[in-house]
């Protein structure tokens, strides 16, 4: 477990938080799998390339499922982690002890932060195609909140999580589902998840970087046909997508002419 504290000597503030700590799984797991306060069981689990467990417990098919499969997709995004840790906090006064945990932990490339600090859509940072190598060690932890256009929040407990955030420099962003999620774009990702959990192995990574030659960017169909054909050329490229070997230009759909571009790394 993961712990700090702090005490406010404000005592002019409403609410004065006199202790705060951070708990996480020592495996880095998920900390609740129940959906919510009134259920005893998750809605469902979803296994990801880019966590470190089975499956991933969601609580809504519209926004939170399709955010980690999102994540999932994206080339900036090293690790996912839903239901990543509790906050516990006590205010002066009130005997009750508060919990928040939030809804997603996402380790990505700092370009993926800054774009999302300045209010890009998460569905087009996901889109983008990233031609470095992700190195492990330069990637930042974000907190991710996500919620329906009309979800209630708790003004004064929001506050205080967000005032605890401030104080530790951690990066935490509500995303709405209005205008991070693209009807489209969700339609788009689950086509690409078809080869998201298939075998990618040496043999496949040679033959793919056979395929490309001395060019660095293919078009989807060009690579596929060369790969294979369909629709065993066309599951290859979306599988090395998901393994980082290349990465797919998602902006204007995945169609023949969709620029793939293979790694630096590879």
């Amino acid at each position: 477990m993961k712990s700090t504290s702090l005490t406010s000597s404000n005592a002019n503030d409403d609410y004065v938080i006199e202790y705060f700590v951070f708990a996480r799984s020592k495996d880095g797991s998920p900390v609740r799998w129940i959906a919510n306060g009134h259920r005893t069981s998750v809605v469902g689990l979803t296994p990801l390339n880019k966590c470190r467990h089975l499956g991933l417990p969601w609580e809504s098919r519209n926004v939170e499922l399709i955010t980690l499969k999102m994540l999932a997709a994206c080339p900036r995004v090293a690790e996912v982690v839903s239901q990543p840790l509790s906050l516990f906090f006590g205010i002066r006064g009130i005997k009750r002890q508060f919990r928040y945990t939030p809804d997603v932990s996402v380790w990505v490339h700092p370009s993926f932060r800054d774009e999302l600090a300045a209010g890009k859509p998460l569905h087009e940072i996901v889109a983008k195609p990233f031609r470095k190598s992700l190195d492990r060690s330069r990637v930042v932890e974000l907190t991710l909140e996500l919620k329906s256009d009309i979800d209630d929040v708790d003004a004064v407990k929001w506050e205080m999580v967000t005032a605890i955030y401030r104080h530790v420099r951690q990066d935490l962003f509500v995303l709405k589902r209005g205008m991070h999620i693209d009807r489209s774009f969700s339609r788009l990702i689950m086509e690409l998840e078809l080869g998201a959990h298939d075998r990618v192995g040496a043999v496949e990574k040679a033959r793919c970087s056979l395929a490309f030659g001395h060019d660095e960017c293919l078009p989807f169909g060009i690579l596929s046909e060369r790969l294979g054909g369909q629709p065993s050329g066309e599951r290859l490229v979306k599988a090395l997508h998901f393994k980082e070997f290349v990465s797919i230009d998602l902006r204007a759909g995945l169609h023949a002419l969709t620029p793939v571009w293979i790694r630096e790394e590879a």
